[in-house]
């Protein structure tokens, strides 16, 4: 069962002091050397966020929940995985009342080990490869942490879950102060403006994300190649699909050395599918579940740059909608144009 997909069911549960940017809220998520260090386990790989703004789910977003930025991590060699998910509330009242109602419909909490202004935490039945799955939900003035971890051991204990806790709440306390340090990303980096999606937000992003999001098998050597190439970052954008906005749309532009060394990028991150006559990689990858998840991926190069694109369900292991495959194509081809254009 799908992490995303587990926290969902939370989701329509039920003037606070933080009035940051999703970027802001940002800094406050652990880095994959932080989760590799907690877990003692290098096998631990984080992704690309997601910035959970409007329009994205607008129409099932409660109008207390300002926004959302999640990350998953996952551990390379098993199908164990960890998901945070902070949620900014339009006051701390609301908040509460959101750990109020988790409460009445999860039942009754360890009260300790305590972390933040309120925690709770439960256990949640699962499938697969990963099937010991807890819930922790964390209050810290108007904003909810929740964190879903996926095991294949059954012996987690409320220990483990607040050790884990501390680490993903630690900076919200004084968030208020802080502000976002992520570079940002030129308009010339990201998809040109169209009617096709709507930015929820864009950022340069470690390679390593990139090697994630790419659901690349062989995840070490890619980064190694990515490294030897010299590549170190990439610019990240991550929008809402406009015709349907429980599609999330997610992009990676890399810029390689040459157009020679593009093609090869491409055709490397492209080659579960056969270009198409725009010179577009594009299909859909099934991720697994039940039902059974996917999302569609497209892969090009354009001059010396590589694109990657990616189009999913906003709530991990759904199935992505047909709704991607027209507007995405569209987007990735009239990216394509005016980088070759430029």
């Amino acid at each position: 069962m799908a992490l995303g997909a587990i926290l969902a069911s939370c989701a329509q549960l039920g003037s606070g002091g933080f009035s940051g940017a999703p970027a802001d809220l940002y800094t406050a998520v652990p880095s994959m050397a932080d989760v590799r260090s907690l877990m003692g386990d290098n096998a631990w790989w984080a992704s690309a966020p997601s910035f959970e703004v409007r329009p994205l789910d607008a129409l099932t977003t409660p109008a207390t929940e300002r926004f959302s930025v999640s990350e998953d991590y996952l551990r390379m060699g098993t199908a164990e995985e960890l998901f945070a998910r902070y949620t900014v509330y339009d006051k701390t009242s609301s908040a509460t009342t959101t750990m109020s109602d988790l409460q009445a419909a999860f039942g009754t909490s360890p009260s300790s080990p305590k972390v933040g202004d309120q925690v709770l935490y439960y256990p949640v039945s699962g499938s697969g490869g990963a099937p010991f799955i807890t819930r922790t939900f964390v209050r810290v003035g108007q904003i909810v942490l929740t964190i879903a971890w996926a095991r294949k051991d059954d012996n987690t204990t409320v220990a483990m879950l607040a050790k884990n806790a501390r680490l993903f709440s630690a900076k919200l306390k004084d968030l208020s102060k802080r502000h976002s340090s992520l570079q940002p990303v030129g308009p010339t980096l990201l998809p040109p403006p169209g009617r096709e999606i709507t930015l929820l937000g864009s950022a340069m992003l470690p390679i390593e994300a990139f090697v994630t999001m790419s659901l690349s098998n062989l995840p070490d050597y890619a980064l190694d190649q990515l490294h030897t190439s010299g590549i170190n970052k990439f610019a990240y954008g991550d929008y809402a699909l406009n015709n349907d906005t429980h599609m999330e749309v997610q992009t990676a532009l890399i810029t390689l050395g040459s157009k020679t060394d593009a093609d090869a990028w491409a055709k490397f991150f492209g080659g579960a599918f056969e270009p198409d006559a725009d010179g577009i990689y594009n299909g859909y990858i099934p991720t697994g579940g039940s039902p059974a998840a996917g999302i569609y991926q497209y892969i090009l190069s354009a001059g010396v740059y590589g694109v990657f694109m990616t189009c999913k369900s906003s709530i991990d292991g759904e199935a992505a909608s047909r709704e991607c495959e027209a507007p995405v194509h569209l987007t990735a081809l009239a990216w394509k144009v005016a980088l070759e254009g430029g």
